[in-house]
């Protein structure tokens, strides 16, 4: 475009009784600093005894001012564009405002765009009732401007955000009078065939929230914005899902996602309809390899049923590494599976070193694209692998987790942890429900950001490794549960001094990382869970130490006891305790 480029922008401003706001709006569109505009008001037959047409017409010719009879926002605005004489339209509703640059800066950067085929569109503030700021919305902008179709497909184009060349409503027309809670979207898809959306990574202008909008009242939100979203989704051809989001179900997963924060249900309904169909007529993938990590120290009559359980899978290409943690039990049941099955390999450490080491190694040495790790007490579903392999790899993210069945002495449950999925680092750091058997990671992204388990601790080791890997990715939830963990008294999710350590190691990774710092709510969270560890741990060392008869009781052994709980717990706290007991006991 020329230096000379100085189009003209009509700037039209619909009103339905906005007595209330209508002259912040008007001010706001006088007040810019690019003077080739015109301000258009279009009053939609507004039954406030005559409150708004008094405030349009004390503006005199600073504005051009319409009166027509009540059609609803398409017809105001069809009306501001049959009235512009500007070469450029820029909506503001009659409750909203622009900053004064708004108009400027937009001309400017498409002088320096150089293109006329372009919709301009930007972040924006959002204002309450009395002006007074709530945040800013503030999109993706490299996301946007590689994914141009996401300015609608994820709700990102506020209308007095837009710059819009008026030959776009010569071409397609008018908004829609049949439309009364989706006229805009309705054109901006109508636009999108042939216009491309161009976000401006700035903030031009003020929304305002209140109970009188439209989109807070109006029967027509859902039974409009249904069909528009289906249409929206479905007019993209599979090849360009499949470049957007790397496979089409993918895409239907993302749009999905999205789609549960709307109250688009029938919208969101028909991305799982169509996740659905894509799964089922999916085959595997059987040149994919996957690599199963087990660590184990002794107890191989339950490693075996570990290892069964993999053998077992309905997905082939596998391989097993078993890494030997320096068990002081005879290896020969398990040589007896390494000789029988060529997938399985088996790793010796030198000494005993813990789970962490172990999985380091198993990793180390992994060569299949996949790696899924089982402990050694622990089992697989036959469909775990190729179930969780497909969604992973249709979902095009590097680490999954499934739901899971813990299993003990006292019955079955199912742990839905799978509900767990996105971007999760916040529930991972207030309390991670991530068993380690259920997640699948992809080697090369293992490999290329040389992530390791924190080989310092041997309980929580898992947990800080999640956080190490989810800090700036995205993990894919699955609540189907395809493992079964088993549980014992002696297990670490029993064992009240396992999980005080586990805790404690937790927490000195995450107060080490400076990147976690800003969690303030999820490290509190963190430290209430050691407390309360900590003092169901005093407690239970009271009871012991006080539930035997005195006569039976070691006197000796009973003052180290009662010294001990005065270090931990202070000496009126350990007083009222030993007082309660004694009660109790008595009466």
């Amino acid at each position: 475009m020329s230096n000379q480029f100085n189009p003209k922008v009509s700037i039209v401003i619909p009103v339905y009784n906005g007595s209330n706001y209508v002259k912040e709006a008007i001010d706001s569109a006088l007040s810019q600093t690019y003077k080739n505009v015109e301000v258009i008001v279009i009053n939609d037959g507004s039954t406030d005894g005559g409150k708004t047409d008094e405030i349009c017409k004390s503006y005199g010719k600073k504005i051009r001012y319409f009166l027509k009879e009540n059609g609803g926002p398409a017809s105001a605005l069809n009306m501001g564009i049959e009235k512009m004489e500007g070469e450029y339209f820029s909506w503001l509703s009659h409750d909203d405002v622009y900053y004064p640059e708004k108009v400027e800066k937009q001309v400017q950067y498409l002088k320096k765009l150089g293109k006329k085929d372009v919709i301009l569109y930007a972040d924006y503030e959002l204002i309450d009732s009395d002006s007074k700021f709530i945040s800013n919305v503030i999109f993706e902008h490299e996301v946007l401007i590689n994914k141009p179709e996401y300015a609608l497909l994820r709700g990102c184009v506020n209308g007095i955000t837009l710059l819009i060349p008026k030959v776009a409503f010569d071409k397609h027309g008018g908004f829609d009078l049949e439309l009364k809670c989706t006229q805009d979207y309705d054109m901006w898809k109508r636009f999108l065939t042939d216009y491309e959306f161009i976000h401006m990574k700035e903030i031009f202008s003020k929304t305002r929230i209140h109970p009188l909008q439209d989109s807070n009242k109006h029967p027509n939100v859902t039974t409009e914005g249904n069909p528009l979203w289906i249409e929206m989704m479905e007019s993209i051809p599979k090849e360009r899902k499949e470049e957007l989001e790397g496979t089409e179900y993918n895409f239907y997963r993302k749009m999905r996602n999205f789609l549960k924060e709307t109250p688009y249900r029938k919208a969101q309904k028909l991305a799982e309809k169509r996740m659905e169909e894509i799964l089922k007529n999916t085959k595997s993938f059987p040149e994919t390899k996957v690599t199963v990590i087990i660590p184990f120290y002794n107890r191989f009559e339950i490693l075996i049923q570990s290892i069964e359980s993999v053998l077992k899978q309905t997905y082939r290409k596998i391989e097993i590494i078993l890494v030997n943690d320096c068990s002081t039990e005879d290896l020969k049941q398990i040589k007896k599976y390494i000789v029988r099955d060529k997938r399985i390999k088996l790793i010796s450490l030198e000494k005993n070193s813990g789970p962490a080491v172990a999985r380091n190694r198993g990793i180390a040495e992994a060569s299949g694209e996949y790696i899924v790790f089982l402990d050694s007490d622990d089992l697989f579903t036959k469909e775990k692998i190729e179930k969780q392999l497909l969604q992973t790899v249709l979902s095009n993210v590097n680490i999954s987790h499934t739901s899971y069945i813990r299993k003990g002495w006292q019955g079955e449950e199912l742990i839905k942890s799978g509900v767990l999925s996105g971007y999760v680092m916040p529930e991972i750091i207030a309390s991670c429900p991530i068993a380690t058997p259920t997640v699948m990671i992809k080697s090369e992204f293992l490999k290329r950001n040389k992530f390791k388990f924190s080989e310092n601790f041997r309980i929580g080791e898992d947990v800080c490794f999640w956080m190490e890997l989810l800090q700036a990715d995205e993990l894919l939830g699955i609540n189907t549960p395809y493992t079964i963990v088993n549980v014992n008294p002696e297990s670490a999710y029993q064992d009240l001094n396992k999980q005080l350590e586990g805790l404690a190691n937790i927490l000195s990774y995450v107060l080490s990382k400076p990147e976690f710092r800003a969690y303030h709510l999820q490290i509190s969270n963190l430290c209430e869970g050691y407390s309360y560890t900590s003092r169901k741990i005093q407690d239970k060392e009271v009871q012991s130490a006080y539930s035997v008869p005195v006569k039976k009781r070691n006197f000796i052994e009973t003052v180290k006891n009662f010294i001990n709980l005065i270090k931990y717990q202070g000496f009126i706290t350990t007083f009222k305790k030993v007082i309660r007991k004694y009660l109790l006991d008595r009466f």
